[in-house]
């Protein structure tokens, strides 16, 4: 089965994510924050992130604007003015990054994702970018900062953990088998995590859906 790691840079030193990185035989990290850039943490611009991976030979691709969390196809919104993931997935823009994605690790190339979170389950390297290529069969390894790895199986019992506590009572009044009826939940699951991510940015910075709809910076 092929594979695919993800990892979030937080506010890591260039050295402890490179350890993180070699701990796993990463050799190419592809970059999908929308704005490669953060105040702070500015070691991980663009063009520093890139230059200190290439010194230590590891590949740097960007590609915030195939995988990224900001769009300019409005057609890819919420009605409350959100991205919605789903909309995203069948976009030929992403897709066509997506199969980029997967050229690479054919190749041999063992590719991490990376963006700025360090909770997986808080960014949309997870709940966009890996689990589109979960569901096209690719292993999902997402890298904590402290080093652990957390699998996109264990991602979708947190997300069931976190939005329906008590899914097995639910289930007994279901006229449909356990696994039709854990599928709905898990794809529930995603979509309010969607929305939530979004919230959640839209509190930090103070602004409406709307206000904000072009001034992502996941």
């Amino acid at each position: 089965m092929n594979e695919i790691y993800t990892i979030g840079h937080s506010s890591l030193k260039p050295e402890d994510f490179l350890l993180l990185l070699r701990t796993h035989n990463i050799n190419c990290v592809v970059d999908v924050r929308s704005i490669p850039y953060s105040k702070y943490a500015p070691q991980f611009n663009k063009k520093n992130i890139k230059e200190f991976l290439n010194y230590n030979r590891i590949h740097y691709i960007f590609m915030g604007k195939e995988l990224g969390a900001r769009r300019k196809d409005k057609d890819l919104y919420s009605e409350e003015g959100y991205l919605d993931f789903e909309k995203v997935y069948e976009s030929d823009l992403f897709n066509l990054g997506i199969q980029r994605v997967k050229d690479g690790i054919e190749k041999g190339f063992i590719v991490a994702l990376m963006c700025t979170e360090k909770d997986p389950i808080d960014c949309h390297r997870n709940i966009l970018v890996a689990r589109k290529l979960y569901g096209q069969n690719y292993k999902v390894n997402n890298i904590l900062i402290n080093g652990e790895i957390q699998t996109q199986d264990y991602i979708e019992e947190r997300l069931l953990d976190m939005y329906f506590p008590n899914r097995m009572q639910l289930a007994l009044f279901r006229d449909t088998t356990a696994t039709d009826n854990n599928k709905e939940m898990i794809n529930k699951a995603y979509r309010l995590r969607n929305k939530d991510i979004a919230n959640g940015i839209f509190e930090e910075k103070g602004l409406a859906a709307n206000e904000i709809i072009h001034n992502r910076v996941y």
